[in-house]
């Protein structure tokens, strides 16, 4: 264990003398820090915190006193204990001052080396089980963070602060909501023609890219299912520019496969899915779960990413009705959807 630090405010070199050699001999390993004076000691507290400080009362420049009462206006020095060493009368006014001041114990002088001993390792236990409490606060911080961090990367961060908060998270229904589904086309070939450990670099570096593009449009990623990625923006924390921030992503996404594939050896391309409505969302599973997403919109998403073209964002006319002044489309001849019958449906031009 680190030497104890003990900062002695003493401008009598006789008595600081005194006090050096009678702690020599006490049951800690002790470090010396020696001021002359109060305005000196607050310049070294700057430079690092004893764990227990012995002034005088009477010192030259601001006094015992008026130095305590400092420290204990600053938070990260109100847990250092101070020991007051003084010739005063100890009267009860005094004593009164003293403790108000943040004065925790007394020595009178002429100091007595037994007392200061006893008192010295009496306040330097307690500042020793401080430093466990305090490292024990800090290794639970840590584990606390740990696994916010961890939950944060499974659940979005609205359901993540309700179950923190309340241990649960009830199922909602969203009511305007857009989803984005993308698929890499030829996947299922290429997992033939390139060795497992590349492959899957390449679709973590993917997935990586994709992560970060929903975050800067304000969207959430809800999970990825082999090559599909799937996305959503409008819940959990409703947004009006639901479906513009979607697209936007989705030409985001687009625009990042372009640039990779210029600058990588492997190339990369996705057909693109997105439509707007309902959608219910919570928390599948008690022990290694999800939070996954429920509705038309996600299979109607995924209808429309199949009948897309490659690297281009394919959308039903219920979004393009929502952002028909935002971007520029490419009307489609109506198309037959399994389970939803004939589908006006749109392509993003500017891709």
């Amino acid at each position: 264990m680190k030497p104890f630090r003990i900062l002695v405010i003493e401008d009598d070199p006789v008595y600081h003398k005194v006090i050096q050699h009678i702690l020599e001999n006490s049951d800690y390993e002790i470090k010396l820090m020696h001021s002359p004076d109060g305005n000196d000691a607050l310049k070294m507290l700057e430079n690092g915190l004893p764990d227990l400080i012995l002034t005088d009362w009477e010192m030259p420049g601001i006094s015992g006193i008026e130095f305590c009462k400092i420290i204990q206006k600053k938070k990260e020095l109100q847990h250092i204990p101070v020991i007051m060493c003084t010739g005063i009368n100890t009267s009860s006014e005094n004593l009164k001052t003293a403790f108000e001041s943040g004065v925790v114990d007394f020595i009178r002088k002429p100091i007595d080396k037994m007392e200061l001993i006893s008192r010295v390792n009496s306040m330097l236990k307690l500042s020793e089980s401080y430093q466990t409490i305090k490292r024990q606060k800090e290794e639970l911080q840590l584990e606390k963070d740990k696994s916010d961090k961890l939950l944060l990367n499974i659940l979005p961060k609205k359901v993540a602060e309700d179950l923190k908060e309340t241990g649960k998270t009830d199922p909602k229904l969203y009511n305007n909501v857009t989803v984005f589904y993308s698929d890499i086309v030829d996947f299922t070939e290429k997992t033939l023609q390139i060795p497992t450990n590349i492959l899957l670099s390449e679709l973590n570096d993917i997935i990586k890219g994709f992560d970060a593009i929903m975050d800067r449009n304000h969207c959430e990623k809800i999970k990825t299912v082999g090559d599909a990625y799937i996305a959503v923006c409008g819940m959990p924390v409703p947004d009006p520019k639901h479906a513009e921030n979607i697209i936007n992503a989705a030409i985001d996404s687009i625009a990042f496969l372009a640039n990779r594939n210029i600058k990588c050896k492997y190339k990369w391309e996705v057909r693109l899915g997105i439509h707007t409505g309902q959608v219910v969302g919570g928390i599948i599973g008690t022990k290694k779960y999800i939070y996954d997403i429920f509705g038309d919109p996600v299979n109607t998403a995924s209808r429309l990413e199949s009948n897309s073209q490659t690297m281009r964002i394919h959308l039903s006319e219920t979004t393009y009705k929502l952002v028909k002044d935002k971007f520029d489309f490419e009307e489609q001849p109506p198309l037959e959807v399994k389970g939803k019958g004939k589908m006006k449906m749109y392509f993003v031009k500017s891709t």
